[in-house]
């Protein structure tokens, strides 16, 4: 008995400084500014103090598909809960810049009237973004949660599937007040 209890207790250390070591390997998460498409300021993660947020990136014009339908489910469930807020975030800075008000033009015309508050063009610090989310594949879609506090507490990038939305949602419904 005393050999279990140890041995308990020597895995529960273990945990804690594995634990402790992943949560200070964490980067923070940089301030990211833009404006919706509803004409409202938005300042990341301030913005988002308060909630638990869930910011959903592209970085091309192929990830729009993985990157609709990750913000769909989100909005469809969790989207007019209190304590929650999406913010889709398509990352533009190296779209040129003299056809970048033509492409934002065209995405806020295929964006619902009731998701402009939170669907905010990024137009700099693409480079600092896609070191955050440990950017790979160029057309996936990234995702990063934020606690409450706005601290990052889970990242992930690819299509929607079953398994990955489960585990995100999980995340998510910990996060919210009961």
């Amino acid at each position: 008995m005393r050999k279990h209890f140890a041995t308990a207790q020597l895995l529960n250390c273990l945990l804690a400084v594995l634990f402790s070591g992943w949560a200070s390997d964490q980067q923070p998460m940089p301030r990211i500014e833009g404006e919706s498409f509803a004409g409202q300021k938005v300042m990341l993660p301030d913005d988002a103090k308060g909630k638990v947020a869930v910011l959903v990136f592209g970085f091309t014009k192929a990830s729009k598909g993985p990157t609709s339908t990750w913000g769909q489910k989100i909005f469809s469930e969790f989207g007019n809960q209190a304590g929650f807020a999406l913010y889709q975030l398509p990352v533009l800075e190296d779209v040129p810049r003299f056809v970048r008000g033509m492409v934002i033009s065209g995405m806020k015309k295929g964006i619902k009237e009731n998701m402009r508050d939170h669907f905010v063009p990024i137009l700099q610090g693409e480079s600092e973004l896609k070191r955050l989310v440990n950017y790979k594949e160029p057309d996936d879609a990234y995702l990063v949660v934020l606690d409450p506090s706005g601290k990052i507490v889970q990242q992930m990038h690819g299509s929607s599937s079953d398994a990955a939305y489960e585990k995100l949602r999980r995340e998510v419904q910990v996060l919210l007040p009961h």
